[in-house]
């Protein structure tokens, strides 16, 4: 598959496993932090909310995570996936698309 057709259909499994394809998602978690937006995306690492100790290795607010315009937010999930732990570093992603024929997602689009 082409490679823009595979990072659609990971994205796509991804979003549908974390948020449920909901832009406003928000989950908190024991230790405080929050995972915002379609993609879960954590305020440990990777967002700024209200702990001001916290790397915020997207340069964004968590609160922008949520906009239904998904421009930032892609940008944001490609920086993780380009971490070390990268796809990992979503549970959705492990339990539910890695090592999965994801060609389903993408049946029928013209991409």
């Amino acid at each position: 598959a082409a490679p823009a057709l595979v990072r659609t259909t990971v994205r796509i499994c991804l979003a549908y496993f974390a948020s449920g394809f909901n832009t406003g998602a928000v989950d908190h978690e024991a230790d405080g932090s929050t995972n915002s937006g379609i993609f879960q995306i954590n305020s440990r690492k990777w967002c700024k909310n209200l702990n001001p100790n916290v790397p915020n290795l997207c340069q964004m607010y968590c609160s922008d995570l949520l906009n239904p315009n998904l421009k930032d937010t892609v940008i944001c999930a490609m920086k993780i996936t380009q971490d070390p732990q990268g796809l990992g570093s979503w549970e959705a992603w492990r339990h539910h698309c890695q090592g999965k024929d994801l060609s389903d997602w993408v049946d029928g689009c013209e991409l």
